[in-house]
């Protein structure tokens, strides 16, 4: 398997062993747990994550083109590193380049998600089926997502087939194309998990009227209506899409909020 050296361009790498084109080939590591670092095209570390089994991590991410997180399919190289307690050795390796660099890998830290707080009262608290807290609680959305990452898999399907998801997040942020995307998931186990982490990296993904290809917003923008007699108004953001099959352009509200003047 071709390689590059552990130093390249003079930065040390925080993982040991060599540095591997990703590919399909990356489906033929060993079946053990351990630790692994992405890198983009540009050789710059991006992701630091482990697992289990990373055959078997490596395969899912080749086959649906890191559908968990789109974000990462900007990964060109790898580098791998067998280890037993692998969450050990991720948390180590994290904080390594913590203070090192003085952040986190850029993948490492939550996609661009409303950062707004709710009130406790309002933040989604995790069952794993009534009358069987969980402890685990979220108050917004980059919360959420971070939540969604960690929360067993029983919990997880015990929301969903409640509706919980999807109702939290209408009720609560009044995204309603996004909830209308978490009402649509009907896998289970893991595959419920990366479904809905991809939901909400994506919030704003619309299919296109012509061919039904899911596209991202090329520009979004608010719009708000006159004041109504309490002072509120009614704001719209609004999506311009350019199908990149058929070339189709279309707009899409995102969300529907009202605003004080």
């Amino acid at each position: 398997m071709w390689s590059y050296n552990t130093f390249i361009l003079g930065e040390k790498m925080p993982l040991s062993g060599k540095l591997y084109v990703w590919g399909e080939r990356a489906k033929q590591v060993k079946e053990e747990a351990g630790v692994y670092a992405f890198y983009n095209q540009d050789r710059a570390l991006i992701y630091i994550g482990g697992g289990a089994n990373l055959r078997e991590a490596f395969i899912r991410h080749l086959e649906t083109g890191f559908s968990d997180d789109p974000r990462k399919a900007e990964t060109r190289y790898y580098r791998r590193e067998p280890s037993s307690h692998w969450e050990e050795r991720v948390r180590e390796v994290l904080d390594e380049y913590n203070q090192e660099h003085g952040e986190l890998p850029e993948l490492n830290l939550p996609p661009e998600l409303p950062k707004e707080m709710v009130a406790r009262e309002r933040g989604f608290y995790f069952y794993n089926e009534v009358g069987n807290p969980l402890f685990e609680k979220a108050f917004s959305l980059e919360d959420f997502w971070e939540k969604i990452g960690k929360i067993p898999v029983p919990s997880l399907e015990f929301h969903q087939r409640r509706g919980d998801f999807a109702r939290w997040v209408r009720d609560v942020f009044k995204e309603t194309q996004l909830a209308e995307r978490i009402e649509k998931i009907y896998n289970v186990g893991e595959d419920l998990r990366r479904d809905l982490l991809h939901a909400l990296v994506t919030p704003h993904t619309a299919e296109c009227p012509k061919c039904r290809t899911p596209a991202n917003p090329v520009k979004t923008w608010k719009m708000a209506g006159r004041p109504s007699k309490t002072g509120e108004r009614l704001q719209l953001t609004i999506g311009l899409y350019k199908c990149e099959d058929c070339e189709e352009t279309f707009r899409k509200v995102l969300r529907k909020e009202k605003i004080r003047s």
